[in-house]
């Protein structure tokens, strides 16, 4: 049983789409294209809409899925930030 099998072909592209998100951003952090967690915040949001834009989605449910996305992605980075020392607005 596959992964899109299990819990359908939406979530499965989510779930595609975070981790591949996820494995840019940390690209980025280390080519150093991104150095500030502003920069790295509205980057992620960006990519987030686009992706999202493909889906007609009520409105609630794609805030949801936008709010976990993002959370997700960013609990996922969280050790990456603090490795690379990335600066960030205080």
């Amino acid at each position: 049983m596959t992964v899109a099998e299990y819990c359908g072909n939406m979530e499965s592209s989510i779930l595609q789409f975070i981790f591949s998100l996820t494995d840019d951003i940390r690209q980025r952090i280390e080519q150093k294209k991104l150095f500030y967690k502003e920069q790295i915040v509205r980057y992620a949001e960006k990519q987030i809409d686009f992706f999202f834009k493909a889906y007609n989605l009520k409105n609630a449910l794609l805030h949801s899925y936008k709010y976990e996305a993002y959370n997700t992605i960013m609990f996922k980075l969280k050790n990456i930030l603090k490795e690379h020392n990335v600066f960030q607005c205080v």
